[in-house]
């Protein structure tokens, strides 16, 4: 029977196979990337989610946690059979991650996972071996990831793409269970970089600091690498060095060098960006509160320094230092910071520098961060976990979603141990705190330090 859809399909179908003939037919190595894109659009994009079951022994399962469980933990992997959409993967590496996300699921089987696949034997999921399982303990809706990802990218940033897996737990002798919905999020690595900026930034320098709230100056690639946990780049001794000349300029370069060198040394325009999305999403749990939660990219294509956001679950307010959630949604865009950051008060000193921020922050309150373009966003990303939780038969599942999103009728989040705003009324008081800011009715409230609620 004729149908448009299928007229569609077939004019779709007719397009690709023409182009993989171009490229050299199906199994090109063109043909082969076409593909592997492709799965991760769907799973990216278009929010497929898909289907991953877990197989371990009682025995590794309990090999799992770390011997001392604190801020830095040290998950060792083990070896797990891993399905994912139908597509076995047998001994691949499995172990546990997070810090505040593990610590809440301690006594349950959901926690938080990473998935190697490449770990024990060589394979990969259309050519990517790593797999982030985020348990979004704060966020029973499954969506500020995503949707503050979204933020971030609209402000400049590389973003990693985030889906969603529907996640079953199988320890062998014990009945399966099933662990529900979690969010997938892409490894940030050095095909991430390759993706995102370019062959010429194959080899560049990333690094992941936590809880170094001003960039301390180190001596040599050994303290540089303990200091700021390098990922990639540790043996590339001039960018090394030139992240040193950078840490140097901040602390202790002059006025004058530091306004005349930091625009050649950082991409600041970017980092404007990433601190207008930070102050729209009040992202405290990130390097301007904790500080943690970001990586640092030097450019080797320009030998610049860039940010690069990352562990969103407690965007849109949820980080709020022991605060009343109110006071997050009112957070003074002037001073979008809490720890002591020496790179941003000197930025902020300069007025070419504000200028920029404001002018980011106006951008995505115009055309990104608006009430109904985020609230089209949320009702998408609804219809695609809907059909899984409902088959997965998940009442509280369903129920504490739609709290997650509404709220009670004081707009709070109830369905979580915090109180904190459900996503809906966070965006409306955003969004109108900021106005009021940029319009000069309101100085918006300062955040300084963690405050215990009492």
């Amino acid at each position: 029977m004729f149908t448009w859809q299928n007229l569609v399909t077939a004019l779709a179908g007719a397009v690709l196979s023409a182009s993989l003939a171009a490229q050299g037919g199906l199994n090109s190595p063109a043909a082969e990337q076409n593909a592997k894109s492709a799965f991760w659009h769907s799973v990216f994009t278009e929010n497929h989610v898909l289907q991953v079951e877990l197989s371990i022994t009682r025995e590794q399962f309990n090999a799992m946690p770390p011997r001392r469980e604190g801020r830095d933990n040290n998950f060792p992997y083990v070896k797990a059979d891993v399905t994912i959409d139908g597509q076995a993967f047998a001994e691949a590496g499995l172990r546990f991650k997070g810090n505040s996300s593990f610590g809440f699921s301690r006594g349950t089987s959901k926690r938080p996972f990473k998935i190697d696949l490449n770990r024990f034997k060589k394979q990969k999921l259309h050519g990517r071996s790593k797999l982030n399982l985020s348990t979004s303990f704060l966020d029973p809706a499954f969506m500020k990831e995503k949707l503050g990802y979204e933020i971030y990218r609209a402000a400049g940033m590389a973003t990693p793409g985030v889906g969603w897996a529907n996640v079953t737990l199988a320890i062998a002798g014990e009945p399966k269970e099933l662990l529900g919905i979690y969010v997938l999020i892409e490894q940030v690595d050095e095909r991430f970089v390759v993706r995102n900026f370019g062959k010429a930034s194959k080899g560049s320098l990333l690094m992941k600091p936590d809880g170094i709230e001003d960039w301390p100056s180190f001596s040599d690639k050994a303290e540089a690498n303990e200091l700021y946990s390098i990922k990639i780049g540790e043996n590339n001794a001039a960018q090394i060095r030139r992240f040193a000349q950078l840490v140097k300029l901040i602390e202790q370069g002059s006025d004058q060098e530091f306004a005349s060198q930091i625009v050649e040394r950082m991409d600041v325009e970017q980092f404007a960006g990433y601190l207008a999305a930070t102050s729209i999403l009040a992202n405290v749990d990130s390097y301007i509160g904790m500080p943690h939660n970001y990586y640092l990219l030097l450019d080797k294509k320009d030998d610049k320094l860039r940010m690069l956001p990352w562990d969103l679950n407690e965007t849109f307010g949820a980080f709020t230092m022991g605060r009343d959630p109110e006071d997050l949604a009112q957070w003074s865009i002037a001073r979008p910071w809490v720890s002591r950051l020496r790179l941003v008060e000197r930025l902020f000193a300069t007025e070419w520098f504000v200028a920029t921020y404001r002018a980011a922050i106006e951008k995505l309150l115009k055309q990104d961060f608006t009430e109904a373009k985020m609230f089209a966003r949320l009702q998408a990303f609804e219809a695609a976990l809907m059909p899984v939780l409902q088959a997965n038969q998940q009442e509280a599942v369903l129920a504490d979603l739609r709290m997650a999103i509404d709220g009670d009728a004081a707009g709070v989040n109830a369905a979580v141990r915090r109180r904190v705003l459900a996503i809906k009324p966070f965006i409306q008081k955003r969004i109108a705190s900021v106005k009021a800011q940029l319009a000069g009715d309101s100085q918006g409230k300062e955040l300084r330090g963690r405050r215990r609620r009492k």
